[in-house]
């Protein structure tokens, strides 16, 4: 059940009115709760029950270290929740590469492996808890004393498979008092829904098309198709994203909730640095308060700080050597700027035009390794971005247009999802918005692939 999908719609809408007929708070979190585990369940049934268990452990676990905080308690709710995590995406990895080390050294062994099933958004929600586990061990939130109310913080459908990661200090406070119905609220909560499902169907799903030909088959590609490829791939993954994310927060809005943006036009960034503030906001500061910090920061070792973090970043993302490679990549490149001696003039413009050219094509590289199933493909694809005339496949030139347009439109965009700056459009404007995002996601409504973060 993906959100631009009659399936979600049929949820959407029963969900909604049955929320807001009622001013119950304890009956809202009920009707939430149950929507949330009808469109988790929906997906694989049987991983709502792994979903009940994660809810009842953290609970419990919380209310023990509200009572008695100790390292103990810490260590086993946050163990816990890894082992979980743990289990499903990274058992089998961690089989296989047991089993060429050992075949490395001459001995053949059979390690058993779990199923190949990794729950959906398994990735957010345990980072999710795991940061709740440590705030209420600091002091810095509460434990949260209400089940249904610890359910909804942990399971809230809009975001419970791809994000934003929420903070227990930001949500369970809205989650504490009925909010009444605020119609303008709501109306920015229909702009950001249409928004993000334009984004999703209107861009990313026909990019997709595109990027899937040029990484099906690298060997056959152009130079000109090879770059094209990626540059579809790079402006998919972020319309794929940027338009999940959007969805998140207008659908929360529905419900009378906040959630965080996830998302600040990156690939305008001018350094890497400033690309991890802007891409996957939430993500990156959980690793910053949760790994990076803890390890020393800038402190001490701060070159090693940053590797560790990057490449855990880019193990999280998958169980494979390429996502390793991808964040030891993001790692080095973040030491290399550290460390990188201040020019002058860096701040004229049309130096910044150059180092965000420079940082885009960058991340773009880097790409690759996230894109491709093994590092022997993506140093296969990479080799095709240089000149191969033996090769044939090509990629219609329409698609170029297509990529402009979008990068030309992205800021604007951007910064009309943000705050409340659609509401200060003239109604006109407003409306007219609106159709054209409904037009697109009518026009290409057909081509629908799931969410990438789903994999994740």
């Amino acid at each position: 059940m993906i959100f631009n999908s009659l399936t979600f719609l049929a949820l959407l809408l029963p969900s909604l009115g049955l929320y807001w007929i009622t001013s119950s708070q304890s009956v809202r979190l009920g009707w939430l709760l149950v929507a949330s585990l009808v469109f988790y369940g929906y997906h694989h049934w049987p991983s709502v029950f792994l979903l009940l268990f994660t809810i009842g452990f953290n609970f419990a676990l919380g209310r023990l270290q509200s009572r008695r905080r100790s390292t103990g308690l810490l260590v086993a709710a946050v163990a816990g929740n890894l082992t979980v995590l743990g289990w499903f995406k990274y058992a089998a990895f961690l089989a296989e590469n047991v089993v060429a080390l050992l075949a490395m050294l001459g001995w053949s062994v059979e390690i058993p492996r779990p199923p190949a099933l990794l729950p959906l958004g398994i990735s957010f929600f345990t980072f999710q808890v795991v940061a709740y586990q440590i705030d209420v061990h600091r002091g810095e939130v509460p434990a949260e004393t209400s089940l249904a109310r610890f359910a909804v913080f942990k399971c809230f459908f809009p975001q419970l498979i791809a994000g934003p990661i929420v903070q227990a200090r930001e949500f369970l406070p809205q989650l504490r008092e009925a909010v009444t119905f605020d119609a303008a609220r709501f109306h920015r909560g229909i702009w950001l829904v249409l928004a993000g499902a334009a984004l999703k169907v209107g861009v990313a799903d026909v990019l997709a098309q595109f990027a899937d030909e040029a990484f099906r088959d690298p060997a056959r590609l152009t130079t000109t198709a090879a770059w094209t490829g990626l540059y579809a791939y790079a402006f998919q993954l972020y319309a794929d994203f940027w338009g999940y994310s959007t969805m998140a927060v207008g659908l929360a809005a529905l419900f009378g909730l906040v959630l965080p943006l996830n998302f600040d036009t990156p690939y305008r960034s001018a350094s890497l640095q400033e690309f991890w503030r802007r891409w996957h906001i939430t993500l990156s500061g959980w690793f910053r308060n949760y790994v990076y910090i803890p390890l020393g920061g800038n402190r001490h070792r701060r070159d090693l700080n940053l590797l560790t973090t990057m490449t855990l970043a880019g193990l999280w993302h998958g169980a494979g050597w390429n996502f390793v490679l991808w964040g030891l990549g993001h790692g080095l490149w973040l030491v290399a700027e550290r460390h990188a001696p201040s020019l002058p003039g860096r701040d004229r413009r049309w130096v910044r035009v150059v180092r965000t050219v420079l940082v885009f094509h960058g991340v773009c590289l880097l790409w690759v390794f996230f894109r491709t199933p093994t590092p022997e493909m993506a140093w296969e694809y990479l080799a095709r971005l240089w000149p191969h005339p033996w090769t044939t496949s090509r990629i219609p030139s329409s698609l170029s247009q297509w990529l402009v347009l979008f990068a030309l439109v992205q800021w604007p965009l951007a910064r009309t999802l943000e705050g409340n700056r659609f509401a200060e459009l003239p109604l006109k404007v407003q409306w007219l918005l609106a159709l054209a995002c409904l037009l697109l996601i009518l026009a290409y409504a057909g081509a629908r692939v799931d969410f990438i973060y789903f994999n994740f």
